[in-house]
């Protein structure tokens, strides 16, 4: 059994969580708190103490693209969520670079924001991350499907990579205005109907 480690606001926990429901994968979700007691003990399962870690019969995996690396090639995935090499891959692999950046700056204000002391918060790091937050969102609307998915018929994983990061972006109290971003807000509606995405949103 495949076991994923992670909480559920983690956009990039999931990711994983995303890929293995649209692989047909069974597994088993477990709840890490790192800002807490686990911090230290969870340095068994990976030295940086960070999520996703993904426990498999090969060993415990870290690192949301190395994970999913495993899941495109090991056993007999239902499907591949990733295009054969050539452009269309390319293509994929660059929406889901963007997508992730966005999460991580999205990761980094919600740090600065909610977790340091108001007395201490950096107010030009902010400005810089929600600008360049503002800036990939604005590269992810201009290519988002106006109906359907990235990956035509069927999501893949630039959908899987997208929806996480804008439903964790959604968490963050005052960041998002989904006026301007209506293809992306009508992208996680959608997703919503696929059971893979429903059972993992952050508010699920």
């Amino acid at each position: 059994m495949l076991i994923l480690y992670g909480g559920k606001r983690s956009p990039f926990v999931r990711r994983v969580a995303i890929w293995l429901g649209l692989q047909g994968r069974e597994f088993e979700r477990r709840p890490v708190e790192l800002f807490g007691a686990e911090f230290e003990s969870f340095r068994a399962r990976n030295p940086l103490s960070r999520v996703p870690v993904l426990s498999t019969p090969d060993g415990d995996l870290i690192e949301t693209a190395a994970i999913i690396d495993y899941l495109e090639t090991a056993g007999t995935p239902n499907r591949q969520l990733l295009p054969p090499p050539g452009h269309q891959r390319v293509v994929c692999l660059q929406i889901i670079a963007l997508a992730n950046g966005v999460a991580e700056k999205g990761v980094a204000y919600a740090y600065e924001t909610e977790r340091r002391p108001p007395e201490k918060v950096w107010a030009d790091w902010v400005t810089r991350l929600a600008s360049q937050i503002g800036q990939g969102l604005a590269a992810l609307e201009a290519e988002t499907p106006d109906a359907g998915w990235f990956g035509g018929d069927q999501p893949d994983g630039a959908d899987a990579a997208v929806v996480a990061a804008i439903d964790f972006l959604f968490t963050v109290s005052g960041l998002l205005d989904p006026a301007i971003i209506p293809h992306l807000v009508a992208l996680s509606a959608r997703s919503r109907a696929i059971a893979a995405f429903d059972t993992t949103r952050p508010d699920a």
